[in-house]
């Protein structure tokens, strides 16, 4: 499929890189790290992110956890996310 014109002018802006590109170099330098929302968003350049991470999920297959929790006290949400590349292993029970 080709780029479209906003991809296009994004690349030439972000060095060649698309935003999904910048986001699967992040989680893969990141493994196993919550990553916040806000900061995910400032580096790929775009509010974007659930909308990429789900991009990640399907096009390469990246296991891509999501936290999303709320502060008591203002009642804003709070997301963050973080790339298993590895599945966890299964604990049994009886298995300790």
């Amino acid at each position: 499929m080709p780029a479209t014109q906003t991809e296009i002018e994004f690349r030439s802006r972000r060095g060649g890189a698309s935003q999904n590109d910048r986001l699967r170099s992040i989680f893969l330098a990141c493994p196993g790290v919550w990553l916040a929302m806000p900061t995910l968003a400032r580096e790929i350049g775009a509010y974007a992110v659930h909308s990429r991470v789900s991009d990640l999920r399907i096009r390469y297959g990246m296991r891509i956890e999501t936290s999303c929790s709320v502060d008591p006290y203002t009642g804003q949400r709070h997301s963050a996310y973080r790339y298993l590349p590895f599945a966890a292993p299964l604990q049994t029970a009886g298995a300790m």
